[in-house]
């Protein structure tokens, strides 16, 4: 019995291994998509950011050299600041007189209206070397009687404005607030007075701008958006 027991034992050992082997040595089941014979691309490297645009150059402002004020003239009432050098007892604040004389120590009484402040620097500087040695003057502009403008009239905020920098006749009359409702726009009128200097006397010219305002806001006769000069007055009536 024992016998056939361990022959029994023995054929099913056999058996199991005989199964067991072809179920190892199978292969996988082939994939249902077939291999690619092209190599896998690298991962992109990742770009650089690009530099950020730099800014668009900005419109030339309106307050460049070439659209200020030239060359200040001097006024009556104009009030000037004489510096010399050196000389504190020279050095002075000095008011013109209506007459357009200012006086000056050692020199006495001097016509400065119609001439600039660098002007009068060099003429004091030269008249003040008979009495000083090497004189160095500067003269500045304190306060000015003329860098304004007037708009009187119909409009919604007429009187007095400062001239600053490059003013046109369009941008006056925005600062004076627009017209009012019975305005004639059409017959918009410039009063200049043109400082003139005639054998050592100042004298003034006076010079009407007519303006018709309906057309030029449509784009017409743009040659009457004049460029304001101190102390225009803007007479809308």
């Amino acid at each position: 019995m024992r016998r056939v027991a361990l022959a029994c034992l023995l054929l099913t050992v056999s058996l199991r291994g005989a199964i067991a082997a072809p179920q190892a040595a199978r292969p996988a089941p082939p994939s249902s998509t077939p291999p690619s014979s092209t190599p896998p691309r690298p991962a992109p490297a990742p770009s650089a950011q690009a530099p950020a645009p730099s800014p668009a150059p900005g419109g030339q402002s309106v307050f460049d050299r070439d659209s200020l004020t030239p060359d200040y003239r001097i006024a009556p009432g104009d009030v000037l600041q004489v510096f010399v050098w050196k000389e504190p007892e020279l050095s002075r604040e000095v008011r013109v007189r209506p007459d357009g004389h200012l006086t000056v120590p050692l020199i006495g009484d001097l016509f400065v209206v119609g001439k600039t402040p660098r002007g009068l620097a060099a003429e004091l500087t030269q008249q003040l070397g008979q009495y000083v040695t090497s004189p160095v003057v500067t003269v500045t502009l304190k306060e000015s009687v003329v860098l304004r403008f007037f708009v009187v009239g119909e409009v919604n905020k007429p009187g007095e404005f400062p001239l600053l920098g490059r003013t046109t006749l369009m941008q006056a009359l925005a600062l004076a607030g627009g017209f009012r409702e019975y305005a004639k726009t059409d017959e918009v009128k410039v009063l200049r007075q043109d400082l003139v200097v005639a054998g050592g006397r100042a004298q003034t010219r006076e010079t009407v701008l007519p303006v018709n305002y309906k057309s030029l806001a449509q784009g017409q006769n743009l040659q009457q958006d004049v460029v304001l000069k101190p102390g225009d007055v803007i007479v809308v009536p």
